[in-house]
């Protein structure tokens, strides 16, 4: 379930350059996060809905981590 904080986190994190986002692969779907050159991608493998839950997870965890909330 998304909150008006989920919002807030994405619109800061894409303000400041930092993108999560998920991609295919053979097996299922890898989120990446991407903050300027540096990239992380999971070393998971994750269902459409679940990566849908980690993008919003990790926006919000992002944002709160910079923010200090």
């Amino acid at each position: 379930m998304t909150t008006d904080e989920h919002y807030k986190a994405i619109q800061w994190c894409l303000k400041n350059d930092i993108k999560v986002s998920a991609f295919a692969t053979k097996k299922g779907l890898k989120v990446e996060t991407i903050q300027g050159n540096k990239k992380i991608i999971s070393p998971k493998i994750y269902s459409k809905i679940e990566a849908t839950n980690k993008i919003w997870e990790l926006y919000l965890y992002i944002y709160k981590k910079h923010n200090k909330i």
